[in-house]
Parts: structure tokens; sequence; C-alpha cells
């Protein structure tokens, strides 16, 4: 019993620290990745700021996702 709770303790952390680190690079990469978005869509916004901010959301929601996918699948 107690080595089945080591097993799950060890996994539970490493599983906790590679959120971390995710976290910390996106955190990192946030700025860069909201300025690309904003600046793609500079020219419509002076036309029609609701929908430029609406383009630059799905922007990165599609990036997001796209992310999400492609680390699922490397961590198969």
């Amino acid at each position: 019993m107690k080595s089945k709770f080591l097993k799950e303790l060890k996994r539970q952390s490493r599983l906790a620290i590679a959120a971390a680190i995710g976290f910390l690079i996106a955190y990192a990469w946030k700025d860069y990745v909201l300025e690309l978005a904003f600046n793609m869509f500079q020219d419509l916004k002076q036309l029609t700021p609701i929908i430029s901010d609406l383009l630059s959301a799905i922007f990165l929601t599609a990036i997001g996702v796209l992310l999400i996918l492609l680390s699922s699948r490397l961590l198969e």
C-alpha cells in the first residue's frame, strides 16, 4: 500500500511540475502572441474595433487549441 501511494505521489508531482512549467512558458509568450494578434488586425480596428477584437480572440483561441492538440498527441 505504501509503495502504491509513493508511486502515485511521484506521478502527481511530475504532473504538477509539468503544469507549472507549462504555465511559465505560456506566460513568457503571452505578450508576444497578444501583440502579434493585435497587429494582424490593426487596420481593421480603425474601421470596426469590436470585430478586430473578436478576430484577435478567435486567432488566439485557434492557436491555443492547436497547441493543446499537438501536445496531447506528443504525450500519448
